[in-house]
């Protein structure tokens, strides 16, 4: 996708509002990842033994892979770039209808092989808190992910019924997790299958999850967070997650 045509944004921003996420395959090239993957190489060897708790965690398996890295554009000129790349502000403008949207933030989710651990179900905003929850994560593949690799699982329409209660989960880089499940008639299971340079874009209050890693190959995964300018974040949301956060790391030092 150099640059989408209009009928193309109108058919991805009504999928995105009725079902709460959306993919929009080959938005990056494979120069584009060959670059995505250098730079990310790069943080890993020389950037994440230096990161605090908090900025960088890391599977219970003895080789300690990584399972998700935070605020990358503080740490390389590449990612700093993906927040000013036209194809996915092309996108973040169209969605919101607004010429202000912002791109802030870009993370590393690993999934490494055999040990990449489950996420549970929870909505991304618990974490974000933005308000209104205008806001998403755009997903970029690295590997391919399948139902054996811990593709990401949505529930369509969930994003509807608004950010919902959570409660503290004990994992490492999940902080939080839905307390009720919902029902899945009603709002249905989608596993999202990903190619590399595909980009999966759903809102902050879609609930989703995602499988163990069960095989012999990674399934890396770069996310962008985005919010429309009439999103602001809510202070006391924020607080409680931070606190939900720090007991979570005492408790695990």
């Amino acid at each position: 996708m150099a640059g989408a045509e209009a009928k193309d944004l109108q058919s991805i921003v009504q999928a995105f509002r009725e079902d709460g996420f959306i993919v929009v395959r080959r938005v990056f090239e494979a120069n584009d990842l060959v670059s995505l993957v250098s730079a990310l190489t790069a943080c890993i060897r020389d950037v994440a033994p230096t990161l605090d708790p908090g900025e960088i965690y890391y599977e219970d398996a003895p080789d300690r892979p990584i399972k998700s890295m935070f605020r990358l554009e503080n740490h390389h000129e590449t990612f700093r770039s993906l927040l000013s790349d036209a194809r996915l502000g092309d996108l973040a403008r169209a969605i919101y209808d607004d010429p202000d949207a912002l791109l802030w933030t870009s993370m590393f989710f690993g999934k490494p092989a055999r040990s990449g651990s489950e996420a549970p179900p929870h909505q991304d905003n618990i974490f974000q808190c933005w308000k209104p929850p205008e806001a998403m994560t755009m997903t970029i593949a690295v590997d391919a992910s399948t139902s054996e690799n811990g593709a990401l699982i949505f529930q369509k329409g969930s994003h509807k019924l608004g950010t919902l209660p959570h409660l503290p989960s004990n994992v490492m880089g999940f902080s939080q997790r839905l307390i009720d499940p919902l029902d899945t008639s009603q709002y249905p299971e989608v596993e999202i299958h990903m190619k590399p340079g595909d980009v999966c874009l759903h809102a902050v209050d879609s609930v989703h999850r995602s499988g163990r890693n069960r095989t012999g190959q990674t399934r890396r995964q770069l996310a962008i967070g985005c919010y429309s300018s009439r999103a602001r974040r809510d202070e006391q949301m924020w607080a409680s997650r931070l606190e939900i956060a720090a007991k979570l790391h005492a408790d695990n030092a």
